[in-house]
C-alpha cells in the first residue's frame, strides 16, 4: 500500500488541480459517456454538505466554551465587531473581483435566465432571523447564521457553568466541554478524509460538465476560479496579514502554526 500513503502525503491541493485538469481533458475527449461517473461528484458535493453545520456548531461551542466567563463580556464584542467589520470588507472585496474579473460572462448553462426582482428583507427581520425557533430543525436545514448563534450562545452557557460553585454543575459542564471537544476533533479528521476524496469529486464534476457544456466551459469557469483566489489572497493576506501586522505578528507564521493544528 505503499502508493497510497504517497497519494495521502501528496499535497492536496496539487492533487485538486491534477483532477481539475484530467476532468477538461476526459470529459472534452470521451464526451457524454463520462455522465457515467457524475454520481462520484455528486459524493462529495453530499459530504461537503454532510459536515458543514455539525463542524460549525461543534467548533464554536468549544471555542465559546473556552473562554473563562470574566472575559467573555469584553471578548464577545470584539468578535462581533470583528465578525462584522471583515464581513463588510470580504463583501467590498468580492463586489471588486466580480466588477474586475466579470465571473460568468460568456458562461451559457442550460435553461433561460429568469429576471427577477427580490424586495430586500427589514433589518429587524434579518436580525431576529438570526435567533433559531428550533436548533435541531436549523441543522437540519443548514441555516449557518442560525447554528453560529446557538452554538456561541451554548458555548457561553457551558464556560460560566464550568465555573459553577456547586461541584456537580462543574463536572457535568466539563463533561459535555469533552464531549464537544471530542466530537469537534472527529469532525476535523473526517473532514481530512472528505479532502482525500476531493481530487476524485473535482475530476468527476469538471468531467461532466466539460462533456455536457462543451470544451469551451474551462475557460469561464477558469475566470470564476482566478476571481476566487485573488479575492481570498487579498482578503488574507492583505486584510487579514494586515490585522495581525497590527499586532506585530506575522501571517506566514500564523498560517504555518495553524497548519499544525490540522
Amino acid at each position: 500500500m505503499s502508493w497510497f500513503r504517497r497519494y495521502l502525503e501528496y499535497p492536496i491541493i496539487y492533487k485538486i488541480l491534477i483532477g481539475f485538469v484530467l476532468g477538461i481533458v476526459i470529459g472534452a475527449i470521451i464526451g457524454e459517456p463520462i455522465a457515467a461517473i457524475k454520481p462520484l461528484g455528486d459524493l462529495f458535493i453530499i459530504l461537503l454538505k454532510m459536515v458543514v453545520a455539525p463542524i460549525i456548531l461543534f467548533s464554536l461551542v468549544i471555542g465559546a466554551a473556552s473562554i473563562t466567563p470574566a472575559r467573555l463580556g469584553k471578548v464577545g464584542v470584539k468578535i462581533i465587531v470583528y465578525y462584522l467589520v471583515t464581513s463588510a470588507v470580504a463583501v467590498v472585496i468580492g463586489i471588486l473581483m466580480a466588477n474586475v474579473f466579470r465571473p460568468g460572462v460568456g458562461l451559457q448553462l442550460a435553461g433561460e435566465a429568469k429576471e427577477a426582482t427580490v424586495k430586500p428583507p427589514p433589518m429587524v427581520e434579518v436580525l431576529l432571523g438570526i435567533i433559531p425557533t428550533n436548533p435541531f430543525a436549523t441543522l437540519m436545514q443548514g441555516k449557518v447564521l442560525q447554528i453560529i448563534f446557538f452554538a456561541i450562545v451554548l458555548g457561553i452557557a457551558i464556560a460560566y457553568l464550568r465555573k459553577s460553585i456547586i461541584e456537580r454543575v462543574r463536572t457535568v459542564a466539563n463533561t459535555v466541554y469533552q464531549i464537544f471537544d471530542g466530537l469537534a476533533e472527529c469532525m476535523y479528521k473526517i473532514v481530512r478524509g472528505i479532502l482525500q476524496y476531493a481530487p476524485i469529486g473535482v475530476f468527476a464534476l469538471i468531467g461532466y460538465v466539460v462533456a455536457k457544456y462543451g470544451p469551451g466551459i474551462p475557460g469561464p469557469l477558469a475566470i470564476v476560479v482566478i476571481a476566487l483566489y485573488v479575492g481570498l489572497f487579498i482578503h488574507i493576506f492583505l486584510i487579514y496579514g494586515g490585522i495581525l501586522g497590527a499586532f506585530k505578528l506575522s501571517i506566514l507564521t500564523f498560517l504555518k502554526g495553524a497548519r499544525k493544528q490540522c
